[in-house]
């Protein structure tokens, strides 16, 4: 794992489901993915998804995910 311990991706993981409901929780997913398409291979990914995922959950990250919402469903139908 990263730099992250097990039990703080735990409670972001529980913050993500309890924050979102099942239609935002999939936008959250994707642009979670097309955020970190790029990603480096020798990196942790799950972990970084983790953490993206609770960014945009977060009332600071709703704006964010407003903004990269339509880029990142244009960039799911090119890889479709």
């Amino acid at each position: 794992m990263g730099n992250v311990s097990e039990n703080t991706l735990d409670d972001m993981r529980n913050f993500i489901k309890t924050r979102n409901n099942e239609t935002r929780i999939g936008i959250v997913e994707i642009v979670a993915q097309y955020v970190l398409e790029d990603f480096p291979p020798e990196k942790d990914k799950e972990e970084a998804l983790t953490l993206a995922r609770y960014y945009l959950s977060t009332d600071k990250g709703i704006e964010d995910l407003k903004a990269l919402y339509p880029q990142a469903m244009a960039w799911l139908e090119s890889v479709r």
